[in-house]
């Protein structure tokens, strides 16, 4: 916990974690493994984007799990992927396979999508389930470092590091709170995407994607 820590501690903190050198190799490993979706296909990309659907609202580790269950199917009907949820015990299983069987339909728009310069804006104005949270983690996971993936554990660091209360009600809270976290990643040289590594370690003890 953090909440009892001033600035001048989580700069300790954040100092102390980019000298570690386990934590930062483990940092690495997932930075490259993340460059290496960039050129994937657009079924693993798709993956990717499932499992950033299933963690809103649940842990990252559900989310690669069931993630792992639905990569044996191949027809993305919503009675296939419930019934999977329903196997890995996901508490949102009607709704989520809903969205996944509506993205699935529009698959084969992400990488037109990912050439653009509004790509955030285009997955989250066309998936079910995607807003700028789960927008900015897919990009990140697929190799797209330069947004920052504003979830409850880095809006309580920024609470805490910024000593003001950090809320996002909408896209505009949204870009105004990632100026702010853009701003400390770059004062420690690391893009959004990898600093947010950095951030959930402190907070959570783990590297997971």
């Amino acid at each position: 916990m953090i909440k009892n820590h001033l600035e001048g501690d989580l700069r300790i903190l954040i100092n102390r974690t980019v000298e570690d050198n386990d934590v930062m190799e483990k940092v690495k490993i997932k930075e490259r493994e993340f460059l290496s979706l960039k050129s994937s296909s657009i079924e693993r990309k798709f993956s990717e984007l499932v499992f950033c659907t299933l963690t809103a609202n649940t842990s990252a580790e559900m989310g690669l799990r069931c993630q792992e269950y639905l990569q044996s199917i191949e027809n993305y009907s919503m009675q296939n992927v419930r019934e999977k949820l329903i196997e890995c015990k996901y508490r949102f299983r009607n709704t989520r396979a809903r969205y996944i069987e509506h993205n699935h339909k529009k698959m084969n728009l992400l990488d037109d999508f990912l050439e653009r310069e509004d790509r955030r804006e285009l997955l989250v104005e066309n998936y079910m389930g995607i807003g700028m949270k789960e927008a900015s983690h897919f990009l990140r996971n697929i190799g797209y470092f330069q947004y920052s993936i504003l979830d409850k554990h880095i809006q309580r660091f920024l609470s805490t590091y910024y000593n003001e209360n950090i809320r996002i009600r909408n896209p505009k809270d949204y870009y105004n709170i990632e100026r702010k976290f853009i701003i400390l990643s770059e004062e420690y040289g690391f893009p959004p995407g990898i600093m947010d590594l950095i951030i959930w370690y402190i907070m959570t003890g783990k590297i997971i994607k």
